[in-house]
């Protein structure tokens, strides 16, 4: 079975690193450490026109836990304009999430992010895996226009969360595409996608370690 990787970076020199050690496809981030913020637009720019795979920021205008997806009007504000800087750059797609104050998707600003990245495919990041009623998200998700989803199938790593991703798969079917991530790495990726079934996997090591 073929593998989507999908190497998580903080930098264009992990990019790069990444690319060279065969990523499939660059999710870029700047602060990685605080969860994951939108990279600069020159580090964009420089990732799509220097690597020739999918290049997908994240948009996200600050960092912190993810149970702090929840985000007022100036915020949303922003997050649109990234996204439509992002889409003159050219990339292929973004990675966005947000949820309300009892952690269901935030259909309000969901809808308008994917409004605003029309033409551009979208990942609903990992803020998934703090929603209860998952299947019921996934609906919802394919709904608004969600191409995939991001998620440990819980709260803890992938590898605790086997039977739940394959179930999530499983539901997904052809409707959306479900994206493992969470302590993946080179080493472990092939028994988890032969176990779940999954195609795209997700990490800061998925193709290696790229501090080193």
């Amino acid at each position: 079975m073929n593998v989507l990787k999908e190497a998580c970076v903080g930098s264009f020199l992990e990019a790069k690193k990444a690319y060279e050690l065969g990523a499939d496809r660059i999710e870029l981030c700047d602060n990685l450490g605080e969860g994951g913020t939108t990279p600069s637009f020159g580090t964009i720019k420089m990732a799509i026109d220097s690597l020739n795979i999918p290049i997908f920021p994240i948009i996200r205008p600050r960092g912190g836990n993810f149970i702090y997806f929840i985000y007022n009007e100036e915020e949303v504000k922003i997050m649109e304009e990234d996204i439509e800087i992002c889409q003159s750059l050219g990339v292929d797609g973004i990675v966005i999430g947000a949820l309300t104050p009892d952690n269901n998707i935030d259909e309000d600003i969901i809808k308008k992010l994917v409004n605003k990245a029309e033409g551009l495919s979208i990942t609903f990041h990992m803020a998934f895996d703090f929603i209860e009623n998952k299947k019921a998200a996934l609906d919802r998700l394919v709904d608004i226009g969600i191409h995939r989803v991001l998620t440990k199938g819980g709260l803890k790593s992938a590898i605790h969360n086997l039977d739940t991703l394959k179930k999530l798969n499983q539901y997904a079917g052809d409707r959306i595409t479900i994206l493992a991530g969470g302590g993946i790495t080179q080493y472990n990726y092939k028994e988890i996608a032969n176990k779940t079934g999954i195609k795209e996997v997700h990490g800061t090591k998925i193709v290696g370690d790229l501090k080193a």
